[in-house]
């Protein structure tokens, strides 16, 4: 459990299936683009079951189920009220990720990036400190330690990488605050 203040409240939120540093890390560091791919999707799944969950509380879970597949999780969510800057980007990943796991002789496209990080962008909308993924980079502590590695000059995946990250970390910051919200 995870203690935060709020309203000179504090509220008590169970992270562990939401906060997946490992698979982020896992998903940066790796210059197998289907394994950046695959960890990221997978987090960000994460980020959809924290959210029906949260939303499903009480009398409407015995309505509400959790769904199997990744499509009918995003619905859900989409349904239940998360943000379409967030339901967008994630909709996005999901369409990356099935290119990537369906033809495994692909790679990251060049367009597929370019509407990521469009996508990405529009969280802007719901985030006013939000910096624009065109503005951002990354350090790869094993992998290139000490260097910056910035969106739009190492790579496609590189950039799948940079926009990845600043989507998770800003969704589960808004997963967060909303969750604390309900509590209050």
């Amino acid at each position: 459990m995870h203690e935060f203040a709020g309203n000179n409240k504090i509220v008590d939120l169970d992270l562990k299936n939401l906060a997946k540093p490992q698979t982020i890390i896992a998903a940066s560091e790796t210059e197998d683009e289907l394994g950046s791919v695959l960890r990221l999707h997978l987090a960000v799944e994460q980020l959809l079951v924290f959210y029906i969950k949260e939303k499903s509380s009480g009398e409407i879970s015995k309505y509400a189920k959790l769904p199997r597949d990744f499509g009918g999780k995003l619905a859900l969510a989409a349904a239940f009220g998360l943000p379409l800057p967030i339901v967008r980007t994630i909709y996005q990943l999901n369409i990356i990720r099935n290119k990537l796991a369906h033809n495994p002789d692909t790679s990251i496209q060049s367009g597929d990036i370019k509407e990521l990080s469009r996508v990405v962008n529009s969280l802007s909308e719901i985030d006013n400190n939000f910096v624009s993924v065109e503005k951002c980079y990354i350090e790869l502590a094993v992998r290139y330690p000490g260097e910056r590695l910035s969106f739009g000059a190492q790579g496609n995946r590189v950039d799948f990488v940079i926009a990845g990250v600043i989507f998770y970390a800003s969704a589960m910051q808004w997963l967060i605050n909303d969750a604390i919200s309900r509590r209050q």
